[in-house]
């Protein structure tokens, strides 16, 4: 019995593995003071088997620099860009409100996605995140395959959307 569940388990791997060939990879900039929520989104993320790369700040003040550090070297060469930002708002020092204001204000970046991905949420802070210019507005899930259930989500969207280049 145990031979068939390892050839089960192995049957589904492949499967999910089948499945995901020909998706679309995405490039998402993780913008989060917790390290365990990034790896915990990672791992969900893979779970899910969605093929997604990572690029990951822990501070508002280190996701603008390495925003301005980007739109720097476009001017010489091709950058890799976002092709979605996930943005935690309760974080030391400025909060994420500060990432998705630059984002907005900057041309080169203004098209490029931005999802709140927040532990403490009220109306008021989903009001301004959506004033500032947020595309979408989620609240840290409590375990691990409700975080499993929102990556796919976003990633369900977010891969068939038309963006323009930057």
């Amino acid at each position: 019995m145990p031979a068939r569940k390892l050839d089960s388990e192995k049957a589904q791997n492949s499967l999910q593995s089948a499945v995901s060939v020909g998706r679309r990879s995405l490039l998402v900039f993780h913008v989060d003071d917790s390290t365990d929520d990034q790896v915990l989104f990672q791992a969900a993320c893979r779970k899910a088997n969605i093929p997604i790369q990572w690029q990951v700040a822990d501070s508002s003040e280190q996701a603008i620099s390495l925003l301005k550090s980007a739109l720097a070297l476009s001017e010489t060469q091709e950058v890799p860009w976002p092709d979605l930002v996930v943005l935690d708002i309760n974080m030391p020092g400025e909060k994420g409100f500060k990432v998705l204001e630059f984002v907005r204000a900057t041309p080169q970046l203004r098209a490029m996605p931005v999802i709140i991905l927040t532990g403490l949420t009220s109306n008021e802070m989903m009001a301004q995140a959506y004033a500032l210019g947020a595309n979408s507005f989620h609240e840290k899930p409590n375990g691990f395959e409700a975080m499993v259930e929102l990556a796919n989500c976003l990633y369900q969207a977010w891969s068939a959307a038309r963006r323009p280049s930057l």
